[in-house]
């Protein structure tokens, strides 16, 4: 190789070195909906609301780092129709990841501020989609939230990989509310994954969590739970776990709350999850199913009990344009330990249908029904369901230099 072409190859690598991809993604959602009557509605049977949800996003990546920016706010006009109330709330993100050699660690910050919807018609902040929505519904609320995330992931060898994350987490309601107390504490999760074969992994993990209410209550659990995940087939994954957690509440005197002292509880822990791929019909449906039973962080009244989970969701892509969902769940407190708040229970289900018209462009359908109980509290079990239509415009690009 001549001197010049040397040097051209070493231009060119220290170019592609230095060089930035410029990534962005704006995209709105209109959304109207006809539901069940929440606290506060003046309608009759039923009611109305419209949902605006623009986001934009860009991201810079060099070399291994990767800075992304994500602003997504959330503007409800509730009962247009009636007696329009506007529920705005900011939502915003920065992430910043950077690769080493065979580790990763990514640093986090994901605010919330305005007033939200809470109640089982939604799922809470930061829940996972395939989560069991909430028992109790509080409707409008004054809403503050911050998760300061770390996560460092790391493959010392071929078997081996760890990760371990940290966070400090605040929710509620700013204004000193008590239906949604402020909470605030720090939380942590470490997990070593050990690959026995392509097929079978070994999957330890513990967990601990800290939160103090602004009533003066305090919950504090910490999960140890060893779990195997086997990848049966080429489409079907299974994955079992199961430990012990121990819990430690501090409750406050509230008036028809449980005594009130310092009280400590150990509770078990065993969770199951699948995921699998088959064909119904000629169509291909991605299947996942799980079920959960482990200590609970309620976070409307400060306690932790024992809860029961299960969900399942099921997704077909009908066509090259429709996407259609299915999916049902059910949460369940259990008479286990102190129980303070034995059979709450939340039941729901959904279904969804996407069209993809363009690139560009698209609408989605869903309807939704949850069914909540909490015999011992003077609330009666309920039935809140919801039909909503949303449109959505997208558009995205990349660029680098």
């Amino acid at each position: 190789m001549s001197v010049r072409a040397a040097t051209v190859c070493l231009a060119l690598l220290a170019f592609d070195a230095a060089a930035a991809v410029v990534r962005y993604e704006v995209s709105a959602t209109s959304t109207v909906s006809t539901r069940s009557l929440l606290p506060g509605d003046v309608a009759v049977g039923a009611t109305t609301d419209l949902q605006l949800d623009p986001m934009a996003s860009g991201s810079l990546q060099w070399a291994r780092t990767l800075l992304t920016l994500r602003y997504a706010p959330q503007l409800i006009i509730r009962e247009p129709q009636l007696s329009p109330r506007v529920l705005p709330l900011h939502h915003a993100v920065i992430t910043l990841q950077h690769r080493f050699t065979r580790a990763s660690l990514m640093l986090s910050e994901d605010a919330s501020y305005g007033v939200a919807d809470i109640g089982s018609l939604r799922l809470p902040a930061g829940a996972l989609p395939t989560g069991v929505f909430e028992v109790q519904t509080l409707g409008a609320v004054p809403y503050v939230r911050s998760a300061s995330y770390a996560v460092l992931d790391g493959r010392p060898t071929d078997r081996f990989s760890a990760s371990l994350a940290a966070a400090w987490l605040v929710s509620g309601d700013p204004t000193g509310g008590v239906d949604l107390p402020l909470q605030s504490g720090p939380a942590g999760t470490g997990t070593l994954n050990f690959t026995v074969n392509r097929q079978l992994h070994l999957i330890t993990t513990a967990q601990a969590s800290h939160a103090r209410f602004n009533t003066g209550g305090e919950q504090t659990i910490a999960f140890l739970t060893q779990g195997v995940q086997w990848a049966l087939a080429r489409p079907t994954t299974l994955s079992l776990s199961a430990g012990v957690a121990v819990a430690r509440e501090r409750v406050v005197p509230l008036v028809g709350g449980p005594p009130p002292g310092l009280f400590f509880e150990a509770l078990p822990v065993a969770l199951a999850a699948l995921v699998t791929t088959f064909e119904l019909r000629g169509t291909p449906v991605e299947l996942r199913a799980g079920a959960q039973l482990s200590p609970f962080a309620d976070r409307f009244t400060g306690l932790v009990y024992e809860r029961l989970e299960a969900r399942a969701l099921a997704t077909s892509r009908l066509t090259r344009e429709l996407t259609a969902s299915l999916s049902l769940g059910t949460g369940y407190a259990i008479d286990l330990g102190r129980a303070p708040q034995a059979g709450d229970s939340a039941t729901f289900t959904e279904a969804s249908l996407r069209w993809d018209r363009t690139a560009w462009f698209a609408l989605i359908g869903t309807g939704r029904a949850v069914w909540t109980e909490q015999p011992l509290t003077t609330r009666p079990g309920q039935v809140l369901w919801a039909i909503t239509l949303a449109a959505v415009v997208r558009d995205r690009d990349t660029t680098a230099w």
